[in-house]
């Protein structure tokens, strides 16, 4: 099962070198303004020294206005050497996988010393109502920095629309906006399938695709029938994916749940398998309606040592292109290198939330197990080599 796993996969047009994903974790140690720390370039440099076919930049923001974290990452023309430095650093050591930024606006997750805006009326009158003007500006700023991306070097965007963020927000059908960015389908995916249909225009060889969480466990939320409606059903969402994939989406990357609210559904828990196959499902159901889209498969870290075998599994039987790790390549960003020479070398996550925690406490974030034993994998790769 395991085999598959580093078999090639070609995605827009690029060959990735194995099937293994490093999904976006955000770290929460950019520099003054949202710039690229030398934090962030030591924690690229390990994923890509770590032999990931693929690896999410974290939750970059598109604007400077509305950031979840105080020193998460801004991609604008200020910053941009810094990703370019960023984009080279990771090449240098990895220059056959491929690295994409992922895209986003925090909407009403937005931090305190933020702006926080909502995409839709509801209970929560502290927080103002998005107009459509501003709408349209968030739009243009996605493409904007889609263009950026380009301009750094990387290879692709993922634009964010999953876990609560606004894009996400406009998906689910509790979004009765008057305007074209609400009510039908159509209108909710508008934001995204704009954004898409505009890189796939304007910049064709750019990877570019998004982020949902297909069932978010919330009371019209995403993967719901309806806005007063909690049970998961799952034909409004596929309806959404429908026109992203027409829009020029080349890819999918399936998640489920907001962790600020449904966190169990996010990252299922130790020993909570079915939580897991849960994943599984909503990765194969996309799969199963969209057979021209690459379909990334979310939460594996969840299987740990059996993490590996089920995801060759889940790609031998055509439910899934690539498998994505989030906690895991934040408990050891070498893992998939290590899969391949060395798998008894592997820091397992082991589960324990201790990352989130520092993420919610707007502390910069690590793996709270390994960095503490001082495992640092920089060491490991000097002593093994696994670079070489």
């Amino acid at each position: 099962m395991k085999s598959v796993l580093f078999e090639p996969y070609k995605l827009g047009g690029r060959i990735l070198p194995n099937r293994l994903v490093a999904q976006a974790m955000e770290l929460n140690c950019a520099g003054a303004g949202g710039a690229v720390s030398q934090a962030v370039l030591d924690r690229y440099r390990s994923l890509a020294r770590g032999k990931w076919g693929l690896v999410f930049v974290e939750a970059v923001s598109i604007t400077e206005e509305s950031l979840a974290r105080g020193r998460g990452l801004i991609l604008n023309r200020k910053n941009l050497d810094g990703f370019k430095r960023l984009v080279d650093t990771f090449k240098k050591e990895n220059d056959r996988g491929l690295l994409m930024f992922q895209l986003t606006h925090s909407g009403r997750l937005s931090g305190s010393f933020s702006k926080q805006i909502k995409a839709y009326a509801d209970n929560d009158n502290d927080i103002p109502i998005a107009t459509t003007a501003e709408l349209h500006a968030i739009r243009d700023a996605y493409i904007r920095s889609a263009e950026l991306a380009r301009l750094a070097g990387a290879d692709g965007v993922d634009i964010k629309a999953c876990h609560g963020y606004l894009a996400g927000e406009l998906l689910r059908p509790l979004n009765d906006r008057q305007d074209e960015y609400g009510g039908i389908a159509e209108n909710r995916a508008h934001l995204v399938s704009s954004v898409i249909k505009e890189v796939r225009k304007h910049w064709p060889d750019l990877i570019v695709g998004s982020r949902i969480s297909l069932y978010e466990g919330i009371r019209g939320g995403c993967g719901t029938s309806g806005p007063d409606e909690v049970i998961e059903v799952l034909d409004d969402i596929l309806g959404i994916v429908r026109h992203l994939v027409k829009a020029g989406a080349d890819f999918i990357n399936v998640s489920a749940g907001i962790p600020a609210i449904t966190p169990q559904i996010t990252r299922p828990a130790k020993d909570m398998y079915v939580s897991l196959y849960h994943h599984f499902r909503y990765a194969k159901l996309v799969r199963d309606h969209f057979a021209d889209v690459a379909v990334i498969g979310s939460a594996y870290s969840a299987g740990r040592k059996r993490a590996a075998s089920w995801a060759g599994e889940n790609i031998r039987k055509g439910y899934v292109d690539l498998a994505g790790f989030g906690r895991q390549n934040l408990a050891d960003p070498l893992y998939a290198v290590k899969l391949a020479e060395d798998p008894d070398g592997i820091n397992y996550c082991k589960l324990c939330g201790g990352c989130s925690r520092l993420l919610k406490e707007q502390k910069q974030v690590l793996c709270t197990v390994y960095q503490n034993q001082g495992k640092n994998p920089d060491v490991y790769h000097k002593e093994h080599k696994t670079a070489s």
